[in-house]
């Protein structure tokens, strides 16, 4: 029964009654797949509401007969099972508790026995995560736990009916038990069990009715942002997380998860590029700090409106930089305590203080030395004070958090740190070193030893030696090596981004003695303060240059092999992994932020020892992460050391080939000749198919100008690096102004462009080919507005252009694949009637800007050109790139050599693919031949092979590839099936299972004929699609040989 009479809702009655009033509203917007920075799932209250009750079914079904509330733990990828799980035990009647996947395997093990959990379900995909849970079942035959592995999050989320789960229970009647159960960072070193019952989620609710001062408001976004979309990438095990699966049911707030991998600038500008981008979020300063660092990720941050900061002190100088343009809160909370609740500063400038609400009951008890620390005290009602619902028989809480007043503003407080051994690190992540430092103090050698690292982004540590004890020859790097082992063991006790680097320790001078307490304890403040300038120096750049490390050797050989090897080595040494596979990626791997910092370094350290040149280059996170794999570690760390790539490497250095250097010499006189020549406009020119587009161009010597108009501020280097990975001369781009990258916005007025540089277009520009759209076939139309504004607006750019420009619409075969057609018959080269357009957003926005495109060649008189793209597949040279992995053909082979059996048949699908280069030589033939006509109108141009052929041709190959049986399709999707339900395969060998719907409706429609398109129009146009030839065992060949060249896929050819 309730203790305290405070009314309450449920969570779980919340959700049900969100999903009976509004079941299409949204609640979340969900990455498709953990690799993927533009591809989301749109999912609805009502859809994470069937999550909620399919997994509570499953629960019960687990259980059996157990009637008695169970903890149930849980760790897993940074998904919405989490949310649905949560939701799933409180209708079920039993608890989660969420564990840090940051944790030691000791603490794990702590967490689990100190709450009497004995289930364990495990959620993981990342190599590292499912390496731990392996451990801590292998690790103590006396502790034994039942591991239950939950379906995929596209299983969890299925479209498939489910019946509701009934939970009738009253909130007055479980107001004090447990809804959940979390961990802090403990006093003692190990970590501490949360209880969070429903009364403490209430508190959460009720906040909302927290009266406030007139004229003033609530300091908490959510209330101010209410029904906005807000972004987290905060882990939903952590306090932050949790706030936001709870908030976005009680206040009807949806919100965008990211991706689970570090938030690099490049990610989430691509996140606030959507059309549908949050407008605030909750964020750790950490990540605010590293964003607002880029000119990118800065200009991401101002498309929001408000941030709430929380889990540390925000940096000033990012605080300031951020609230000259958005509104920018602190807030504080904890897993204990949840919000102390504050008000939105009246001077914005005051936002990095905490003004708090009168109504709520707290008092600030001075403790000496300026600071004073929060302390809250019971209240007669609880309705607001989390802290003592998860500790119920406490009188009063003291905080541990210190503040200083204003030094003018009466009421204003500064966070200024904890009181005690509490160390909050940057990033909002807390540890205890207490246990870590006893053990490293053990050493004959050692005094005292202190952990440090407040406010600063990793761990350092400052160790007193007993300096009569150590030999009087030894030098700091003696007593460092000697120690190493031991601080190795003191790492194991910590979490993961507690854990010091060797290049983070330093010892104190021998004349100034630790700080310590009556009672013998460390004063941690105090030595700090008289080790500021060590404990600054360890935070230095030059601190990159790493020492050695036990077990690994320094640097590696010089060569390709030895150096991709020795990165290999090191990647499964920082992740505690036996061996990692050379093609891993390494957000798949499970490489957290710190140990990416930690890569990075190693990498520093290895290019230092072995370059020739003395010039310096930083490795830096979003760089490493930005590289993906081992071969590109591999390849830029060589490149780096060398200054240029090998001779077998994809990568070329940046030189002039014989034939670019012909063009080149062309290009710069004919500039001079007529009227100088023409000059192009490519939008999306970074993608796949817009990289090669680029790239011929640049073999037109007539082109004078290119203006590629992209909406990321990086767009030029991310085409250098894309042209180098596919063997394409980056020099056009490194060493001629030929190509100007400019930052643009297609939606909004002039393209997002100056009025200056839209003008120049206006009066200089002779063909725009619009390539940019979003690739996503699971969101609707709505989705795509933008682009359609985009089509609209450069026509209108065409329409006033001085040189009666030409458009080239890129579009899609989708846009007519549901075009009837008569039996024998081929779709024509026209605009489809209103049915053409397969059932699915990206076809129906393709087909609103092929219509708008007639239209406005109707109305004006312009030439236009709509290019239907069909399926295209890897360049047609083995060293020019290869075929995207994601695309399904590719992920079916891969998957194949798993399985050991391949498909015979690829159900209605005629092979009429063109490879990705050929593909782009045929559509600038056609730019070409088009730009010679003076005839207006639009002309439509089908991109796909016209010498089709049959997927059974090249079944022999590819099944001694892939050492493969070749099998019925039905067959090979039943395989897939029970292969992803069974647990026992690595996913990253089968990455069909991420397309398990698509090779479904393979399998449903494969009696289908799907109609041939008519190419007529662009075999006029294109000498390259009159003499191509179908896909055959040469073409195919050569795609296993590109996987294998770049990836290490292993195909017996």
């Amino acid at each position: 029964m309730s203790s305290s009479g405070n009314k309450g809702r449920l969570l779980t009655h919340v959700l049900d009654e969100f999903a009976q009033d509004s079941p299409n509203s949204l609640y979340c917007i969900h990455p498709i797949s953990q690799a993927s920075d533009n591809e989301w799932r749109f999912i609805s209250v009502q859809q994470f509401s069937h999550a909620v009750d399919r997994l509570a079914w499953w629960i019960d079904q687990k259980l059996g007969e157990q009637k008695e509330q169970q903890v149930l733990a849980y760790i897993g990828t940074n998904d919405l099972r989490y949310g649905a799980f949560i939701l799933g035990c409180m209708k079920s009647g039993h608890a989660a508790l969420l564990l840090s996947t940051r944790n030691s395997l000791e603490a794990q093990r702590h967490i689990l026995q100190s709450t009497e959990c004995s289930i364990l379900v495990d959620g993981s995909e990342k190599a590292q995560l499912q390496h731990l849970i392996d451990d801590l079942e292998a690790s103590d035959s006396n502790f034994v736990f039942d591991r239950w592995k939950i379906d995929s999050v596209w299983d969890v989320f299925s479209s498939a009916p489910v019946p509701p789960y009934p939970h009738i229970v009253q909130y007055a009647n479980v107001e004090d038990l447990p809804a959940m159960i979390v961990h802090s960072s403990g006093t003692t070193g190990h970590p501490k069990p949360i209880t969070v019952t429903h009364g403490y989620l209430a508190t959460l609710d009720n906040m909302k009715v927290l009266p406030v001062p007139p004229g003033r408001q609530s300091g908490f976004m959510c209330h101010l942002q209410q029904g906005k979309l807000r972004f987290s990438n905060s882990p939903l095990f952590h306090f932050m997380g949790l706030l936001c699966v709870a908030e976005s049911l009680f206040f009807r707030t949806p919100f965008l998860l990211a991706p689970d991998r570090p938030l690099t600038a490049r990610l989430f500008a691509r996140i606030m590029d959507m059309d549908y981008h949050p407008t605030w979020g909750l964020f750790n300063p950490y990540t605010l700090e590293e964003l607002a660092a880029s000119e990118e990720g800065l200009r991401a941050l101002k498309k929001l409106s408000a941030v709430n900061c929380g889990g540390a002190p925000l940096a000033q100088a990012t605080g300031e930089k951020l609230s000259s343009s958005l509104r920018v809160q602190t807030l504080i909370g904890s897993s204990e305590t949840a919000y102390t609740p504050g008000l939105l500063c009246a001077d914005p400038a005051d936002w990095s203080y905490h003004e708090w609400n009168p109504a709520f009951e707290l008092r600030m008890e001075a403790i000496g030395e300026g600071l004073w620390e929060l302390v809250l005290p019971r209240p007669k009602q609880l309705s607001f004070h989390g802290i003592f619902h998860s500790h119920p028989y406490l009188q009063e809480y003291r905080t541990g958090d210190l503040f200083r007043p204003h030094p003018s503003k009466p009421g204003l407080w500064r966070y200024d740190g904890r009181g005690d051994d509490i160390i909050v690190l940057s990033n909002g992540e807390k540890f205890n070193p207490i246990e870590a430092e006893k053990l490293i103090k053990s050493h004959s050698f050692v005094k005292h030893a202190a952990f440090f690292g407040q406010d600063r982004f990793q761990a350092a540590l400052l160790i007193e030696p007993d300096w009569e004890k150590l030999p009087s020859s030894w030098t700091s790097n003696d007593l460092k090596r000697t120690l190493w082992p031991l601080v190795e063991q003191a790492n194991g006790l910590l979490p993961a981004h507690g854990k010091v680097f060797e290049s983070h320790i330093a010892f104190s001078s021998q004349d100034r003695s630790f700080a310590l307490s009556p009672k013998g304890t460390l004063r941690r403040r105090e030595i700090a303060k008289t080790y500021e300038t060590i404990l600054a120096e360890l935070y230095t750049p030059k601190r990159i240059e790493m020492q050695h490390e036990k077990n690994i050797e320094e640097a590696p050989g010089s060569q390709l092999p030895e150096i991709q090897q020795w990165i290999q080595r090191h990647i499964a040494h920082i992740l505690a992994l036996d061996t990692i596979s050379p093609d891993s990626d390494l957000a798949a791997l499970g490489l957290d932020s710190l140990q990416v910092v930690r890569l990075g370094q190693i990498l520093q350290h290895a290019e230092y020892k072995l370059r020739v040149s003395s010039d310096r280059n930083d490795w830096t996170s979003a760089m490493i992460y930005d590289l993906e794999s081992v071969p590109l570690l591999a390849q830029t760390l060589y490149k780096r050391i060398h200054g240029s790539t090998p001779a077998t490497d994809s990568i070329q250095a940046h030189v002039w080939s014989r034939e670019d250097n012909l063009i080149k010499s062309i290009w710069q006189q004919a500039q001079f000749l007529g009227s100088g020549g023409l000059t192009v406009v490519l939008t999306g020119s970074t993608g796949e198919l817009g990289s090669y587009i680029l790239n011929m161009l640049l073999q037109d010597p007539s082109i004078t100008q290119i203006y590629c108009l992209n909406r990321t501020a990086d767009a030029a280097e991310r085409q250098v690096a894309s042209f180098d990975k596919k063997n394409m001369s980056s020099t056009w781009l490194t060493e001629t102004s030929r190509v100007q990258f400019w930052l643009s916005s297609l939606g909004d007025e002039y393209l997002g462009l100056t009025p200056e540089k839209y003008s120049f277009l206006e009066k200089n520009v002779d063909i725009v080919i619009h390539n940019a759209w979003l690739v996503n076939f699971n969101q609707p139309i709505a989705s795509f507005a933008s682009h359609i504004v985009g089509v609209r607006r450069l026509l209108r750019l065409i329409e006033q252009s001085s040189h009666n420009a030409d458009f080239h619409f890129v579009s899609s075969v989708s846009a007519v694949m549901s075009q009837p057609v008569t039996l024998g018959s081929t779709v024509p080269e026209t605009l489809p009637g209103i049915q053409g357009p397969l059932r699915q957003g990206y076809a129906e926005s393709k087909f609103v800007g092929e219509n708008l495109c007639q239209i406005a060649s109707e109305r004006s008189g312009l030439r236009i050109a709509i290019h239907r793209v069909g399926q295209l597949g890897g360049p047609s040279h083995s060293e020019a790139g290869m075929w995207n992995t994601r695309d399904w053909l590719p992920s079916l082979v891969r998957s194949s050599q798993t399985m050991s059996k391949l498909p015979a048949s690829l159900g209605p699908f005629q092979l009429d693919w063109l490879p990705i280069d050929a593909a782009a030589r045929i559509m600038t033939e056609i730019v070409q031949n088009r730009r010679y006509r003076t005839d207006p109108g639009l002309t439509v141009y089908h991109i796909t092979n016209p010498k089709a052929t049959e997927w059974k041709s090249l079944t022999g190959l590819v099944s001694k590839a892939c050492d493969a049986s070749v099998v019925p399709l039905d067959e090979w999707v039943q395989d897939l099936e029970l292969m992803v339900t069974g647990g026992d395969t690595d996913l990253r060998e089968l990455p069909a299972a991420g397309l398990l719907d698509f090779f479904r409706m393979l399998l449903n429609r494969q009696n289908d004929t799907m109609p041939a398109l008519d190419v007529t129009n662009t075999q006029v146009a294109s000498p390259t699609l009159r003499e191509i030839g179908p896909v055959d065992e040469e073409m195919m060949e050569i795609w296993l040989r590109q996987w294998n060249r770049y990836l290490n896929w292993q195909f017996k050819i």
